[in-house]
């Protein structure tokens, strides 16, 4: 393979920038815009934000069997990227531009609207896209765990901005104008990420007839065969129903238990800058000890983390140290996570004879998907059962209870779940014979 250099690997990592400038900003304030200033039910929230997961899981798996099927001058992922960002910007303004005029009911049914037109289909297309070009730039472990890398550094640095800049923006701007400058870089990191990237995998005719002419069933068919994606579509599930619990609940836990909502940029500092110090280390880590073994003592060290913060979250120095152990366990997770997807598409490639880029990455997605909606409608409904009023300086204990353990109790029984997932998904010790049978099937 043609190698990929440092300006490449950034301008892919720039692609999950675009992504975070909307969903971020979605998971970590989306729920408190609802509650607090549109004036919607926490249970109605994490209603909506539950089935519009489900239904996202399905225009997942149609998307993935479309993209497989797309062959166009830019490739196959890359024109994606590019047809779905103006739907990413546009979701994200109508998402914060709620009509305050409307009855309870006008405004539920537009938050249903506006958040499935967002999470169902162009978050879908764009995220789906965009995960797949990784396994279409290059068939090398190394090199796809360095972009990783650099991916997920340039994730976390939005990440950070974005918890740390918003609700004072809000305060200044409020939320419509910030949704709109949000969503006006999110364009210009999707651009750069389609102008500055290439993909070097082409199909082979036959492969590229196979998968005209095959039906959907018959792909769907093919990618049972693929023993990984199951067990790798699993871990998806609980890793992002952790993140999307935490990400949905900690300006809460921030304001609430800890007793100002501007902590929450601190403690999300605290928790991405020890990933962002860590992350460089993967691709070194990997080179030596392989993937599978960096993140199985990842999720040890978050459990570890997770602890330290449950049994001290209503001390600040204690909250800061455990996410920052957490932090470190991260690092190697979130960069190996979507690495071992493309080596679970070349597996499914070898064990079948057909490729299927789009498809595998769906039903991956559908777990992403699937587990952020589960971890904020658990916010929602917990809020919900914990009887939270947005009208009250000082939530009851009830409330307060159910905060802490959303926050700091539900990663720990998750990351037990995650263990077992992974357990089922080492497949760096049959990793080297299957790129060396692919490249002699390529004429290598």
């Amino acid at each position: 393979m043609e190698k990929v250099s440092f300006k490449e690997k950034l301008a892919f990592g720039f692609g999950d920038v675009g992504c975070n400038f909307v969903w971020t900003t979605v998971s970590a304030f989306l729920t408190l815009y609802y509650t607090d200033s549109v004036g919607l039910s926490a249970a109605v929230v994490g209603t909506i934000m539950l089935v519009t997961r489900l239904l996202d899981g399905v225009t997942d798996l149609c998307f993935g069997t479309i993209l497989d099927r797309t062959h166009t001058k830019w490739g196959k992922a890359r024109p994606w990227i590019l047809w779905s960002t103006p739907m990413m910007a546009i979701g994200l303004i109508l998402l914060f531009h709620v009509p305050m005029g409307l009855e309870n009911t006008g405004k539920i049914i537009y938050a249903a609207l506006t958040y499935v037109f967002v999470a169902a289909f162009a978050y879908t297309a764009s995220n789906l896209s965009y995960n797949a070009l990784l396994s279409l730039m290059t068939d090398d472990q190394q090199t796809r765990a360095s972009a990783s890398t650099i991916r997920f550094i340039c994730t976390m640095l939005t990440a950070i901005t974005i918890s740390s800049v918003t609700i004072p923006l809000v305060g200044k701007f409020g939320w419509g104008t910030t949704s709109v400058i949000y969503a006006l870089l999110s364009v210009a990191a999707f651009m750069i990420t389609f102008f500055g990237t290439k993909e070097r995998y082409v199909p082979s005719k036959t492969d590229e007839e196979g998968t005209k002419n095959g039906s959907v069933v018959e792909g769907f068919l093919t990618l049972f065969k693929n023993r990984y994606f199951i067990s790798i579509t699993l871990l998806f599930v609980i890793t992002y129903l952790i993140q999307g619990a935490g990400s949905g609940i900690g300006v809460y836990f921030a304001r609430d238990i800890l007793g100002d909502a501007n902590i929450y940029g601190l403690i999300s500092v605290a928790s991405m800058i020890p990933m962002i110090i860590a992350l460089p280390l993967f691709p070194i880590m990997t080179g030596k000890i392989g993937k599978w073994k960096c993140m199985m003592g990842g999720l040890v060290l978050q459990f570890v983390g997770a602890v330290i913060v449950l049994l001290g979250a209503s001390n600040l120095t204690v909250v800061l140290f455990g996410l920052a152990i957490k932090a470190v366990g991260v690092a190697p997770n979130t960069a190996g996570l979507f690495a071992i997807v493309a080596d679970a598409i070349d597996y499914g490639e070898w064990k079948t004879g057909v490729r299927q880029d789009g498809l595998t990455n769906s039903a991956t997605s559908f777990g992403m998907k699937v587990g952020t909606g589960l971890g904020s409608a658990l916010v929602g409904w917990g809020l919900a059962f914990g009887q939270y009023d947005a009208s009250l300086a000082v939530q009851s204990e009830s409330a307060l209870r159910v905060i802490k353990f959303l926050y700091a109790g539900l990663p720990i029984l998750g990351l037990v779940l995650a263990m077992i997932f992974l357990g089922f998904s080492n497949i760096d010790k049959i990793h080297p014979q299957i790129e060396r049978d692919l490249n002699q099937r390529r004429g290598k």
